[in-house]
């Protein structure tokens, strides 16, 4: 079972035992496990850009390549 599906079915369980006397407590924790979920969803998606993004890989290239000219030349 995917997070999602977790969320999705611990949810579906709170609102099962939804009350008039319960109500806002069960809304407020259903709100907060989407609040969590759309965090998680966010933040995944930024990690997936940092780590895959084509422009940040090679600016990464070009600091080590740059790091490795200065250390060769410094041996000299």
């Amino acid at each position: 079972m995917s997070e999602q599906d977790q969320a999705t079915w611990a949810m579906q369980a709170l609102a099962a035992l939804k009350t008039t006397d319960n109500r806002v407590i069960i809304d407020s924790i259903i709100k907060v496990i989407d609040d969590q979920q759309a965090e998680i969803e966010s933040l995944r998606g930024s990690m997936e850009g940092q780590l895959w993004s084509p422009t940040s890989w090679h600016q990464d290239q070009q600091a080590q390549h740059a790091g490795l000219d200065e250390t060769t030349s410094s041996s000299k």
